[in-house]
């Protein structure tokens, strides 16, 4: 479809030839161009690491937070994702974004995956869509992203449902459009 193609410009940038060196590397790895890989670069770090910091994201050791959350309760799980998970989200969304909608919150799960090295899947389903994420980081990290997730949703006044085990949460967005699902 032509009207889904970005419009382009060209820049050309000198850059230290190691870095060249291992980008192109990279990108015969992934089968892709080193353009298209410069560009996924720039599109993410414009899109997600310029601002992460100052939206409230940190950079942890995975095991160190599985750790932290295996000696939590559910119940405190719960309550503790309850009280933050509005605000924040608005927070994040807004200030990584610009506004606080269920297309930007979307990306923001999705970016959030990404970086995390979570596998994120997503499938269109009758007339909604449909989104696992396999964190492996145990039951409480699943019941920590239900809660928040189940918080920023319904702030959202999106309809959703919720399936979960150790290793991964299913989202069930049955009311949204394939225009969502394919706007990544």
């Amino acid at each position: 479809m032509e009207s889904d193609k970005k419009e382009t410009q060209s820049l050309t940038l000198r850059l230290p030839k190691s870095s060249v060196n291992k980008m192109k590397k990279i990108a015969a790895r992934k089968n892709m161009t080193t353009n298209a890989l410069a560009s996924q670069i720039v599109d993410s770090f414009l899109g997600w690491e310029l601002n992460a910091a100052e939206a409230g994201w940190v950079v942890m050791p995975k095991p160190f937070l599985i750790g932290l959350l295996e000696k939590l309760d559910k119940e405190t799980v719960v309550s503790v994702t309850s009280q933050l998970a509005k605000h924040l989200a608005k927070d994040i969304t807004h200030y990584m974004k610009g506004k606080h909608s269920l297309q930007e919150w979307l990306s923001i799960i999705r970016g959030r995956a990404e970086r995390s090295g979570f596998h994120l899947t997503e499938h269109q389903q009758n007339h909604g869509i449909v989104i696992i994420m396999q964190h492996d980081m145990g039951e409480n990290w699943s019941i920590y992203f239900k809660t928040f997730y189940e918080n920023v949703f319904s702030d959202l006044g999106v309809k959703v449902e919720f399936d979960y085990t150790d290793k991964s949460i299913i989202i069930k967005l049955p009311d949204v459009s394939n225009h969502v699902l394919n706007h990544k």
